[in-house]
């Protein structure tokens, strides 16, 4: 009977504890400023009965590429003891779930990720108990997600969480902490000027990204050919050896991938290739002997 009451209370509580959660969250501000991103640990608690819950984004504020930690802790602070079920965590359907990430009370756990915007786990129904009391006081749950460049800028986008337990389902919506994703910062790829060109001779094409950092890749073309796709050095560069084959201007073009945070860029350069010099010990043919 004492079970049954307490699941009453759960049932009864729920919106007080919603309201007490959207206290929290009315307080917790962070500031975003488009295309800077810093990272921003962000935690919401509610409670729900005699339920206590704490969700956890390791980083509110990524960039795309970043990963990141969501960990939903449970707590009792009166009896009786409650085992959890399952949990069920919903994320932005531009989060990509880690495969192998998935923790519960420290255990590695499989995961249903058959939604794009949840992913569920269950457990055995007396292997994680909650005591109000003695230990396990707490159980938590964890997974990571990948940013995807798929989701929206200076955007809040909501995460939440349900679960199953022994006292009762709880399914609580928009309980956050909101993510909100940096826009990506502005780029610029600049070619260097390329003189002396001539048919068949190497001559190598350089271009720079700012702002400076390893990663992401140039394209160089050469019209409308695809010369090759170069990584992009710790000093901003990236460099290929072209030999023109025949005389005439070219248009080089260098195209910067982007890279986690940094948005991608363009640029061309009109390069003219001369024929070699005539040697001129070398007397035209007159076609006649």
């Amino acid at each position: 009977m004492y079970v049954g009451a307490t699941m009453v209370d759960r049932r009864t509580q729920r919106v007080a504890g919603s309201m007490a959660a959207f206290a929290v969250a009315g307080g917790f501000v962070v500031a975003v400023m488009p295309g800077m991103a810093a990272a921003a640990p962000g935690t919401i608690t509610w409670t729900d009965g005699n339920s206590k819950y704490a969700r956890t984004v390791s980083n509110t504020n990524p960039v795309v590429g970043d990963t990141i930690t969501v960990t939903t802790m449970f707590e009792r602070t009166g009896i009786p003891v409650e085992y959890i079920y399952s949990v069920k965590d919903l994320h932005p359907a531009c989060l990509t779930p880690v495969a192998g990430s998935a923790k519960m009370g420290g255990d590695q756990v499989q995961l249903d990720t058959s939604s794009s915007d949840w992913v569920r786990a269950e457990f055995g129904i007396t292997k994680y108990p909650v005591y109000p009391n003695i230990q396990p006081k707490s159980q938590t749950f964890e997974v990571q997600y990948k940013v995807g460049v798929n989701c929206a800028r200076d955007t809040p986008l909501p995460t939440s969480m349900h679960y199953g337990g022994s006292l009762g389902d709880g399914t609580y919506q928009n309980k956050g902490p909101a993510i909100t994703v940096s826009s990506d910062a502005v780029s610029t790829t600049v070619l260097t000027d390329v003189s002396g060109a001539r048919t068949g001779k190497a001559v190598t094409l350089e271009a720079t990204v700012a702002p400076a950092a390893a990663g992401g890749t140039i394209q160089f073309k050469a019209g409308d050919n695809v010369l090759g796709d170069i990584p992009v050095a710790a000093n901003g560069k990236a460099s290929i050896v072209w030999t023109p084959g025949a005389a005439g201007s070219y248009t080089i073009g260098a195209t910067f991938s982007g890279r986690s945070g940094v948005a991608g860029s363009t640029t061309t350069k009109v390069v003219t290739v001369a024929d070699p010099p005539t040697d001129p010990g070398t007397k035209p043919s007159t076609g006649s002997f």
